[in-house]
C-alpha cells in the first residue's frame, strides 16, 4: 500500500516523494524546535507579549484580498497534488478520473488566473490607492529588530523590541511567499503547451525539451512543495502561538484586541 502511494523517481521530470516529504518534515522539524523554545520552556522563562506602536492592521479590503488569496492558493494546491498523483487518485477515487487530467488541468489554470488578478489587484490596491504598500518593505529598523529577536530566541539576551506593524520575520516569510508564488507562475506557465507552441513562433523551439521536461516541471514540483511548507508555518505563527493570536485577530477584524490597545496605550504614557 505504502509503495503504491510513494512514487520514488518513477518519472524523471517529476519530483519524487522522498523530496518531497523531506522538503515538509524539515519546515515540521524548525517548527517543533520553535514550539520548544517558545511554549515548553517559555521566552525568557515567562509568558511574554509583543508590544505594538501601530493598533490599525487592515482595511477591510486587504482583509478580503488576505482571505481570498488563501482561497486560490488552497483550490491551486488541491488540483496540483491531485495532477501530481493523478494515478492513485483515480484509483482510491475513480471519479476523478472520469472528470479527466485536461480538466483538472483547466481548473489549475483558471485558480491560478484568478491568483494573478488578485496579486495585480493588491499590488495596485496596497501602493496606489491606500498607499501603504511601504509597510512590506525591509528596512534598517527590521534589521535591527530582527538581530535583537535572534539574540532574545537564543538566550543572548532578555530585550525584545517593539514592533511597528509588522514583525520581521512576517515581512522575509512575505516576500518568500511572493518568489516562490511567481517561480510556480513561471514554471507553470512553461510547461503549459501554448506557450511552447509560442516559444516555436519565434524562434526558441532549441530550448522546448529545456523548458518542458528537464527543468520546469521539477521546479515546479519543488516550488509547491515550498509553498507547502511556508503555509505550514504560516498556519503555525498565526494559529498555535498564543502571543500572536492578537495579530490573528488583526486579519479578520482589523485591529489589535482592547487589551493589546489599552497595553500600548499604558507603555507610551509611561514614556512620554
Amino acid at each position: 500500500m505504502l509503495h503504491d502511494i510513494l512514487q520514488i523517481s518513477g518519472v524523471p521530470f517529476r519530483i519524487d516523494d522522498f523530496l518531497a516529504l523531506s522538503i515538509i518534515f524539515a519546515a515540521i522539524f524548525g517548527i517543533v524546535i520553535h514550539f520548544i523554545r517558545e511554549i515548553v520552556f517559555g521566552r525568557r522563562g515567562k509568558r511574554w507579549d509583543m508590544k505594538f506602536d501601530e493598533v490599525e492592521r487592515y482595511s477591510k479590503v486587504q482583509i478580503v484580498v488576505h482571505w481570498l488569496f488563501l482561497i486560490f492558493l488552497f483550490a491551486l494546491l488541491i488540483t496540483g497534488i491531485i495532477i501530481f498523483k493523478i494515478d492513485y487518485f483515480n484509483t482510491v477515487y475513480p471519479p476523478i478520473g472520469e472528470m479527466g487530467l485536461r480538466m483538472l488541468v483547466a481548473y489549475h489554470w483558471y485558480f491560478s488566473i484568478a491568483l494573478l488578478d488578485l496579486a495585480i489587484f493588491h499590488i495596485i490596491y496596497d501602493s496606489i490607492i491606500i498607499r501603504k504598500y511601504d509597510n512590506f518593505w525591509f528596512t534598517r529598523v527590521d534589521i535591527h529588530n530582527l538581530k535583537t529577536i535572534v539574540r532574545n530566541f537564543f538566550g543572548v539576551s532578555q530585550e525584545y523590541p517593539r514592533i511597528q506593524k509588522l514583525h520581521p520575520m512576517q515581512k522575509i516569510f512575505h516576500f518568500g511567499l511572493a518568489i516562490t508564488v511567481f517561480l510556480l507562475g513561471f514554471t507553470g506557465l512553461t510547461i503549459w503547451e501554448p506557450f511552447l507552441i509560442f516559444t516555436r513562433n519565434i524562434g526558441l523551439g532549441p530550448i522546448e525539451s529545456w523548458l518542458y521536461i528537464q527543468n520546469s516541471r521539477y521546479l515546479h514540483d519543488v516550488f509547491t512543495f515550498v509553498l507547502i511548507s511556508l503555509m505550514i508555518g504560516h498556519f503555525y505563527f498565526s494559529v498555535l502561538i498564543p502571543t500572536n493570536w492578537k495579530v490573528f485577530r488583526g486579519m479578520t477584524h482589523g485591529k489589535l484586541d482592547l487589551k493589546s490597545i489599552e497595553e500600548n496605550k499604558k507603555d507610551n504614557s509611561k514614556k512620554k
